[in-house]
């Protein structure tokens, strides 16, 4: 898919500002020698070494005991390839005046930062050998890579209601709402406290949902316990036998790590399928991913087509 090509392109734009070791190669091949000329910008031996022995250790290469000749020229063409993607992407937004302005930057720092708790960022940039510079500039990468092909390829396609409607109704079977139960939810800590609010529930002195404002933990326990409507799969698999139950039945009880638990059905959706309406986004989505595909494959052919290449395979051989 295309969104999954593209966190392989920012990857591979991130190799070439971090440092590894090239120890492997031979000494005629160190230096500034150029290995290729990318519309008259030099790649220089010492760049393409640097994402050859990452994308060494991103395959295992070294873990995996010798490489055959078939491998190694695999990989030393995957390293090319990527150098060549990452060159024309590059020049090609500069050409287009494409950039990314600080408070984008920013802004998708402090999104991408906000996903870590406490110092399990730092823990992360360490583990990844990276400095926060070195992360900056892969999102920055990231960002325009994703701001280049929305402009060249995303931006030109579409799709009609009447493409939707035919994709819709050759593939109905794909387009349905599981079965969901809406229900009341009683959280406790301790198994006495379940045991006596399930005899009050069964000597009627309190409903449900009033027992659950009384003495459930769970942050649904102020709304009467009601959890809203659920799909199958959405809760703990704890919870499974919920569905099992009819309309107004009360589970028995459950333990789980979090504590002791009761269930209270109040109504139930049956599986079914959905209608065009309801499947429109999804349908669209689906369409315009394979839409894109294509667009971006053909806009990459034209890329390289209008592009001067010129690789030294002599140099590329004796790499090992």
């Amino acid at each position: 898919m295309l969104n999954k090509w593209l966190v392989g392109i920012a990857l591979g734009m991130c190799l070439i500002i971090v440092s590894c070791s090239s120890g492997s190669l031979p000494d005629e091949l160190a230096g500034n020698a150029v290995i290729a000329v990318i519309n008259n910008e030099e790649v220089s031996l010492d760049r393409f070494k640097i994402e050859f022995e990452v994308h060494k250790k991103k395959f295992r290469v070294h873990e995996t005991g010798e490489v055959s000749p078939e491998e190694l020229l695999w990989l030393k063409n995957r390293t090319l390839e990527q150098i060549v993607k990452n060159t024309l992407f590059r020049q090609e937004a500069k050409t287009n005046n494409i950039g990314i302005s600080q408070e984008e930057l920013d802004e998708a720092l402090l999104k991408a930062e906000a996903g870590y708790a406490e110092d399990s960022f730092k823990k992360q940039l360490e583990f990844e050998g990276l400095t926060r510079k070195d992360w900056e500039k892969i999102i920055e990468n990231n960002l325009l890579i994703n701001k280049l092909i929305n402009n060249f390829v995303n931006s030109k396609v579409s799709v009609s209601d009447d493409e939707m409607l035919r994709y819709f109704e050759a593939n109905e079977s794909r387009f349905h709402k599981r079965e969901q139960v809406r229900a009341l939810h009683i959280m406790v800590e301790t198994e006495g406290d379940i045991r006596q609010i399930q005899k009050e529930l069964q000597s009627k002195q309190k409903d449900f949902s009033a027992l659950a404002r009384e003495y459930s933990l769970g942050p649904e326990g102020i709304r009467g316990g009601d959890l809203g409507y659920f799909e199958a799969g959405q809760m703990p698999e704890e919870f499974d036998n919920v569905f099992k139950l009819k309309i107004n039945g009360v589970s028995d009880i459950i333990r789980t790590p979090y504590g002791f638990h009761l269930f209270k059905v109040v109504d139930k959706i049956e599986n079914r399928k959905m209608s065009f309406e309801e499947s429109k986004n999804q349908v669209e989505q689906v369409l315009l991913q394979d839409l894109q595909n294509k667009a971006f494959q053909k806009w990459m052919i034209q890329l390289k087509e209008n592009s001067v290449i010129e690789i030294n395979y002599d140099f590329l051989e004796k790499i090992n």
